[in-house]
């Protein structure tokens, strides 16, 4: 049956030619039209081959025509199974088309794309993972580009022509004939049609001629400008330290977040006010705001078939409605692993900002707050460095007088006070002993244990020299002996 899987607009109009002579003389043509089914051999022999052989290749017994039916039945079935799946999920024919085609994108990139795999240790083992994450949103922005010798203005035109070809095999699985009396009136309208035996592959064929000569460093120039225009979207404007938490978290984990960020900004338009609205909950947007939290959790490492705990970072962002209504967005897919000061930093925003509260005069505090405001993106998303320059400011006769900000001189330790205070609940999170797993020997428990603690301990001793080193930086800059 194999040799039908694979059915041609030329076997069609064969078929259907047939037929028509069938009708004219039903007694003779019975047994010639069983045998003109086996037309599909072609697929395999090639059409030549199959006339030249045709009268000794022919079945009179209809069997082909049974074995035609029973494959083009099976292609009709899978592709209505697949329909009534995105039917009962709510999933729109768009939302499955892009992100089959975005997800055998991404797949593909490791096998065509040159340089993309490098080599890391992992573990004891030496193990090859993509130089870098690449987000379906550098997919979904591409503009004008080509598919073979078929250019496309936009992605959107690209998915939608194969929403058509989707929506083309639906209807033609739901009219392909449960048994053989159907079939010239099945082939009248579909003798030139195919019906895709991989309705999965037929839609995401395109993948990998978007691909074709594209090298690590031209996939990385596009995944750095789909990035900057995600996080750079005009409907983030009004959304205070919106972009500028995501740019911080962007620096510690590259292109981590810009599918998330993407999928919130598809969700978001303007009405005919001006008013953002959620297109999903059809609601106005009253303020968004965004933070990294860190959550603590325990796995199994294949790498040494041990558990381990391990602190992730997870974007969040809360979204506040004009009718009092709160929306809270959990990026659960690319959740990534904390392993520098840096990258802690990033959830540790508040805290913070508000810790160079500590060494600032009452005039100090309310200017801090008030350049906060006006550089909200560039606060959130380098703090120390944004307090650095509000600091510099208030230098007055070249440090020879007390800064007009500062109760006195730059106080670091009063920072890092206020900063662990204000950060206890995190950083005890990070410190807390975990529970132990129902099948671990309490020697394993023990090693785990010490190991998680000296792996907390120089996490959040790392977060900190990221704060003081700056802060010093700042300190000697602040010291007129220095200056003079």
């Amino acid at each position: 049956m194999a040799r039908y899987e694979a059915s041609s607009i030329e076997f069609g109009e064969k078929l259907q030619s047939d037929l028509i002579k069938r009708k004219k003389d039903e007694a003779k043509e019975q047994e010639k039209f069983a045998k003109k089914i086996t037309a599909a051999n072609f697929v395999v022999k090639g059409a030549n081959e199959f006339l030249k052989n045709r009268v000794d290749t022919f079945n009179t017994s209809l069997l082909d025509e049974k074995a035609f039916l029973t494959t083009a039945q099976k292609n009709a079935a899978n592709i209505l199974s697949t329909k009534s799946k995105l039917d009962k999920e709510n999933i729109s024919t768009y939302d499955y088309v892009s992100n089959s085609i975005g997800n055998s994108w991404r797949n593909s990139i490791e096998s065509n794309v040159e340089g993309i795999m490098v080599q890391t240790m992992v573990g004891n083992e030496i193990k090859e993972i993509p130089a870098y994450d690449v987000p379906l949103a550098t997919l979904k922005k591409l503009t004008n580009f080509k598919v073979g010798n078929k250019k496309y203005a936009t992605y959107e035109d690209m998915v939608n022509e194969q929403v058509a070809l989707f929506d083309n095999a639906v209807t033609h699985a739901r009219n392909v004939p449960t048994d053989s009396t159907g079939v010239q009136t099945y082939l009248d309208t579909y003798s030139k049609q195919e019906l895709p035996n991989n309705i999965l592959g037929a839609i995401t064929r395109p993948v990998k001629r978007i691909l074709r000569g594209e090298t690590k460093e031209t996939l990385q120039d596009k995944v750095n400008k789909s990035t900057v225009q995600t996080l750079n979207d005009p409907l983030f404007n009004s959304f205070t330290q919106f972009a500028g938490t995501f740019e911080a978290y962007n620096k510690a984990f590259p292109n981590a977040s810009t599918d998330f960020i993407q999928d919130y900004a598809d969700n978001l338009t303007r009405d005919i006010n001006g008013n953002i609205v959620d297109k999903k909950v059809k609601k106005i947007i009253k303020s968004s705001t965004s933070k990294i939290e860190l959550k603590p959790i325990s796995r199994d490492n294949p790498e040494n078939n041990r558990r381990e705990t391990v602190i992730i970072a997870q974007p969040t962002i809360t979204t506040n409605y004009v009718d009092g209504t709160v929306g809270v967005t959990i990026d659960t897919e690319a959740q990534k692993e904390i392993v520098s000061g840096a990258q802690l930093l990033v959830t540790l925003n508040a805290p913070l900002l508000n810790s160079f509260n500590a060494t600032l005069n009452s005039f100090g505090r309310e200017e801090w707050a008030v350049y906060q405001k006006n550089n909200n993106k560039a606060v959130t998303s380098n703090p120390v460095g944004e307090f650095s320059k509000f600091i510099e400011s208030g230098i007055q006769a070249q440090g020879k007088e007390a800064n007009k900000y500062l109760t006195g001189e730059l106080d670091i330790s009063k920072i890092l006070e206020s900063f662990l205070a204000g950060g206890a609940k995190d950083f005890t999170n990070i410190v807390e002993t975990p529970e132990r797993g129902p099948t671990e020997s309490q020697e394993d428990y023990d090693a785990r244990v010490q190991a998680d603690n000296e792996k907390s301990q120089s996490l959040i001793l790392d977060t900190f020299q990221n704060v003081i080193n700056p802060l010093k930086d700042l300190s000697d800059v602040l010291d007129v002996s220095l200056r003079s």
